[in-house]
Order: structure tokens, then sequence, then C-alpha cells
């Protein structure tokens, strides 16, 4: 009887090594398949965003775009309006993943009708939240800054819709200031009335728009970057070229979390308007 228990005891325990083996092999094809899906949805999400920079003589314009996972819910855009002016966008949806991806792409889309339909930035994006509205997945909701640059005069006429206020680094002053915050983000309430501001970008300024993975990264002593840290590192780029001011921020960044993740996406846009040339700039 101890022999054929031993027997009994041993099939047993071959039978549930199969059937675990079955199962492993089986999650690790359902994972295949959904890592291959989300690599898909990272590539169509990419082809959503410009991969190329419209000619402006005298400014420059570079981006940093980083999803915490392989799809995300920020996103920029830049496109060059009928009338010459370029239409400057960045945005970030209450949520990360293939949900907040699908919902970035949708927004995308609207807001670039939206804009060949209106001249006023506030009203584009009243338009977009009217629209976000009829179809709108419950709960999401997306921050946006949208913004129309005039390059000969250097006016910004621009429109925050609960998006972190935008930052300036100005070339003569040689000093970072912050931008007031804008009113409420599209997706969250019916009828909002948002307000156009405007602005002058002077020669060797820049202008910074980012989304809160910047200023909400965490370090693994789960302290926080912080608004106040990004501002005294811009100090040192005041008069810098668009790249080497992502450059900068970038490398503070990694230096502050070091080897803790990301905690959410990460996009930053920069639009510096290039010095004037003097005849030491033309002799150099």
């Amino acid at each position: 009887r101890d022999r054929r228990f031993e027997l009994l005891w041993g099939m047993a325990q071959q039978a549930s090594l199969a059937i675990q083996n079955d199962i492993i092999s089986k999650e690790m094809i359902e994972r295949q398949h959904l890592e291959r899906e989300f690599q898909l949805a990272r590539e169509i999400q990419q082809t959503f965003l410009p991969n190329q920079t419209p000619e402006l003589p005298g400014w420059a314009l570079d981006v940093y775009w980083e999803p915490a996972r392989q799809v995300g819910g920020d996103f920029y855009d830049y496109f060059l309006l009928p009338d010459g002016r370029l239409a400057l966008v960045i945005a970030d949806v209450s949520d990360k993943g293939l949900a907040a991806s699908l919902y970035m792409s949708v927004t995308r889309t609207l807001i670039r009708a939206a804009a060949l339909e209106s001249s006023s930035t506030s009203e584009t994006l009243e338009r977009v939240n009217k629209q976000l509205l009829l179809n709108s997945q419950e709960g999401l909701f997306i921050t946006t800054f949208y913004g129309i640059l005039s390059p000969i005069e250097g006016i910004l006429n621009y429109t925050i819709a609960g998006h972190n206020p935008p930052l300036v680094l100005r070339c003569m002053e040689e000093d970072v200031f912050e931008i007031n915050k804008g009113g409420i983000a599209l997706g969250a309430l019916p009828d909002i009335h948002l307000t156009e501001e405007q602005m002058m970008l002077n020669p060797g300024d820049c202008f910074l728009l980012y989304t809160d993975g910047v200023t909400e990264a965490f370090n693994l002593k789960d302290q926080m970057y912080g608004d106040n840290r990004l501002k005294q590192v811009l100090q040192s780029a005041i008069s810098k070229k668009a790249n080497e001011v992502l450059q900068i921020i970038n490398s503070d960044l990694e230096d502050f979390r070091g080897n803790a993740p990301l905690s959410d996406d990460t996009t930053i846009l920069a639009l510096c308007r290039l010095p004037l040339l003097t005849d030491n700039n033309r002799d150099g």
C-alpha cells in the first residue's frame, strides 16, 4: 500500500507541474500579446505627435516627451496656421496608460479642428470642451495650454485651461517669471468661460511649457522636485538655446530622482526667441 501511495503521489506531483507549466505558458503568451498591443499603441500615439518643427526664422523650439508607462496622457503639438502664425499646445490627461492615450488622441484632433475655425485661443478651447463633454468618459479631464505666436512681432496670445503656469526666462532682466494661472481644465464642466492673455517675447527670451510630471517627480526619499527647484535650475538656463534649456532641466531631474522610477508622464517644451545679431556676433 505504501508503494501505491508513493506512485500516486509522484503522479500527482507530475500532473501538478504539468498544469502549472501550462498555466505559466498561457500567461506568458497573453503577456506577450498584451505587450505587443501596448507597443502598437505607443507607436500609434507617437504618430499623433509632430515629427518635424516648422521653420521659423529667429526662433528655436525643442521638446522632451517621456510617458511613465508604454503609453501616456501627456501630449504636445505645434503647427502653422493658414496666416503663418504658430499654434502651440501642451496638455495632460488626468490619468495614465491606455485610456489616457486614447483621450489624448481625441483631444489633439479636436484642438486642431477648432483652431482652424477660430483665431481666438479661448474660444478654441471652449469649443473643444463642449465636444469632449458630448462623448467624454466620466471622470477624465485634461489640463491644456494653447497659444498662438506671431513670429515677426514676437506676440504670444494664449489661454490656460487648468494647466501648470508656464515660465518665461527673460534675457534682459536675467530672471525667471511665472505666468498667472488660468481657468478650469477641459472636460470637467460644461459652459466654461476661459480668458485669452497676451505677452511679448523679446530677443533672447525663452518660453517654457511643462506638465506636472516635472514638478511632481519624486526621488527614493519620497521628496518632490517642486516648482522652486525648477525655477532655481532655470536661472542657469537664461539666454541658452532651446535644446540646452531642456538638457539643463533633464540633467537636474535625473540627479534628483536617482534610481526612482517615473511617477508621471513628463513633457517639456521650450520656445526661444534668438538674440539679435550684433557686430561682435557677426565677427565671431
